[in-house]
């Protein structure tokens, strides 16, 4: 007997319904050709009594043509022969009405079909099988909200499906990192070297541990058994893979914004420097930004990469960098200079690394955008966004405009990822975000995690770039 009882919590036994017969029925089901599903369609929406003659008729076959194919089905139970007449049994009609619907070129396994699946076993024991309350009022919604809910409950629960027959593991693992998650079933049967009836059985288990789905596949004229993970999963995960960014090629030269990694702090560091040297004069420019004087544009332009003192956007970047300094308390504005406080002394000691987390976990530093509302910057929208970088951790550079096409983070209830019924069907709706709740993203990426050196941004053909840099990879990775 295959094993069973494979993963934690989970205490599947198919001895516990008439698994035999199901496994019978799957069998002959594989050997079923075009014709065969015709006439078993007709039998299934036709009366329990139906005559031989008429029912041949219907599926425009001679009699010498369909007894064949009775004779064929009759061996699931579905019907006895009664003189000139078939007669269908009421129970195995219900079992074959749900599974003729396989045969459907747009048959998807889903939430509806997982509920067929559970029919089948006695409701008395699905509460030992999944270790669900026996007061659950409705004990598909209880699988659901444990299992399914949402896709990081599902990932957890297949990370734990740790099964002690390695040929189940290997089914689930092929499943899963097949290109469009899908396989036929004559492949695995092949790879594992197992019998049919053995892999009807793999197939069961994976279906009652909600891993696997046995659909058929029409090609040319017959059909195949292919196996997937649940539709509402497949469509998932098939999103993620298909918003996957492409990383540009090695060779492609990107124009970066800053030459270093950490810029950024590296200028903070000078200016703070200059400052602890001797309190930076500053002016009041047409704008009426406090800048430094010329004398000192000069020497910062000098020592500071990638800029023009001339170039407004140098201007902005010291305007900026004056207003960090002061946000963190380590310099402040007296009489027109800047002063660097005692708190710079620290700073200025700490290894280069240990700046930029000095920056990432102060309490008083923040975004700033004035294109964003403040009440989309809080801090939990702020660290959602970042985990958005977890997809290319380790992708080298990529274009921001498709990498934002995939990004899934909750920055509010529109924006949860979660299992729901919409109609008929289910599905793990996607979020939708604002277009303020993507600036919010961008400036994230692009600016806030850039300035602590965990993200390097540039242009490439027009288009904004960015990559994750080593240090980002050591801080998010862990």
């Amino acid at each position: 007997m295959l094993e069973s009882n494979s993963i934690k919590k989970n205490k599947i036994t198919l001895e516990d319904y008439n698994y035999k017969q199901d496994i019978e029925n799957r069998l002959l089901m594989a050997q079923f050709t075009p014709n065969d599903i015709i006439v078993l369609e007709e039998i299934l929406f036709s009366s329990i009594k139906i005559p031989i003659r008429k029912l041949a008729k219907s599926v425009d076959l001679d009699e010498n043509a369909i007894l064949p194919i009775l004779q064929k089905i009759s061996k699931t139970g579905l019907f006895v022969f009664e003189d000139d007449s078939i007669v269908v049994d009421k129970e195995m009609r219900k079992y074959f009405e749900a599974q003729v619907l396989k045969f459907d070129p747009d048959f998807k396994p889903g939430m509806e079909f997982l509920q067929s699946i559970l029919r089948k076993a006695p409701i008395h024991v699905l509460p030992i099988w999944y270790s669900i309350p026996r007061t659950s009022n409705n004990i598909f919604d209880s699988l659901v909200e444990k299992y399914l809910l949402t896709p990081q409950i599902f990932q957890r629960y297949l990370a734990e499906a740790n099964f002690t027959d390695r040929i189940l593991s290997g089914i689930v693992h092929d499943v899963y990192n097949a290109p469009g998650l899908k396989l036929y079933a004559k492949d695995l049967i092949e790879k594992y070297k197992i019998s049919h009836e053995q892999f009807e059985h793999y197939m069961l288990l994976l279906e009652f541990h909600f891993l696997c789905c046995l659909g058929y596949e029409k090609t040319e004229d017959e059909w195949k058994e292919v196996v997937s993970p649940l539709h509402e999963w497949r469509e998932y995960a098939n999103f993620i893979q298909n918003t996957e960014p492409s990383p540009l090629p090695p060779q492609v030269e990107v124009q970066r914004c800053r030459s270093q990694d950490f810029s950024y702090v590296q200028d903070l560091s000078l200016i703070l420097s200059q400052a602890k040297k001797s309190p930076l004069p500053l002016v009041e420019d047409n704008n009426k930004r406090m800048l430094p004087n010329k004398t000192v544009l000069s020497a910062l332009a000098a020592k500071m990469e990638d800029f023009d003192e001339t170039s407004p956007t140098f201007m902005h970047h010291l305007e900026r960098l004056i207003a960090k300094l002061r946000q963190l308390k380590l310099a402040d504005i007296v009489d027109g200079r800047l002063y660097a406080l005692e708190s710079a002394n620290d700073f200025l000691d700490m290894r280069i690394e240990n700046r930029a987390i000095f920056l990432y976990r102060h309490p008083l530093n923040r975004l700033v955008s004035p294109q964003i509302p403040a009440d989309i910057i809080t801090d939990r929208n702020l660290r959602e966004s970042e985990k958005s970088i977890l997809r290319v951790l380790h992708s080298g550079w990529v274009y921001f405009d498709d990498f934002i096409k995939g990004v899934i983070v909750p920055l509010g209830e529109d924006s949860i990822i979660m299992l729901k019924r919409q109609g008929k069907n289910w599905k793990y709706c996607l979020p939708s975000y604002s277009e303020e709740e993507l600036a919010l993203i961008k400036a994230t990426v692009l600016e806030w995690l850039f300035e602590i050196g965990v993200t390097a941004v540039g242009k490439h053909n027009g288009r904004e770039v960015f990559c994750v840099t080593p240090f980002g990879q050591s801080l998010f990775g862990r």
